[in-house]
């Protein structure tokens, strides 16, 4: 599943900056999370290219308001490390990209997904939690357009490296297909209620799997 574009108001940038994003359209999504029925996931904003979905070539990466300005870190796969802080929202702050030059242009973007790692073992007790917190969270974001969005339908295990199931059973067989690091797994009614998908490695996490993206 790729990441999900995310629409954020932009600010009119300044001088110093190619692209500029209130923060308070970050800190309205993160304050769903903080709801007990949402507590294994979350949702993770990355700055990538627009053409290529590759992490974003910058100078600098920063939070700014009349009272704050400091650097905001970021992870080798794109990935920001934004703080959840009601300061900052209230302070009207804005996070600004100084773009690399020569390079393409950037865009936020956000995917839900596990907040913790998984063993290498995972029941279809699990994944079922997963697949409606996924949902749960997706209505709650959408408002009234939830009745327009794909179903979840099941979850996207995706690994550091290549993945491997072993050992399926004819029934996981039917609705497991893995691809490069990534593993989707459909999640229908017929599935034995006692079942769990050995993996050959940890997963990184999981992700939502939607109606329309099984081929």
């Amino acid at each position: 599943m790729r990441f999900i574009l995310l629409s954020l108001l932009l600010w009119g940038p300044p001088a110093f900056a190619d692209l500029v994003m209130s923060y308070h359209g970050f800190y309205g999504r993160m304050k769903k999370l903080q709801q007990p029925e949402y507590s294994d996931i979350t949702l993770a904003f990355a700055l990538t290219g627009e053409r290529s979905g590759k992490p974003c070539k910058f100078y600098s990466l920063k939070l700014v308001s009349d009272q704050h300005d400091f650097d905001v870190d970021i992870a080798g796969n794109g990935e920001i490390s934004l703080p959840y802080d009601e300061a900052l929202k209230n302070a009207n702050a804005v996070l600004t990209v100084l773009q690399a030059d020569n390079s393409e242009p950037c865009q936020v973007q956000f995917r839900l997904r596990s907040r913790m790692r998984l063993p290498s073992d995972i029941s279809i007790e699990t994944l079922l939690h997963y697949r409606h917190q996924f949902k749960q969270l997706l209505d709650d974001m959408a408002g009234v357009s939830k009745y327009w969005l794909p179903d979840v339908i099941g979850v996207i295990v995706e690994f550091p490296q290549a993945a491997i199931a072993v050992d399926l059973s004819n029934e996981q067989s039917d609705v497991t297909l893995c691809e490069a690091n990534r593993c989707n797994i459909e999640l229908v009614d017929t599935l034995p209620a006692n079942i769990q998908w050995r993996f050959a490695a940890r997963p990184s996490y999981l992700l939502p799997l939607l109606q329309g993206s099984v081929k």
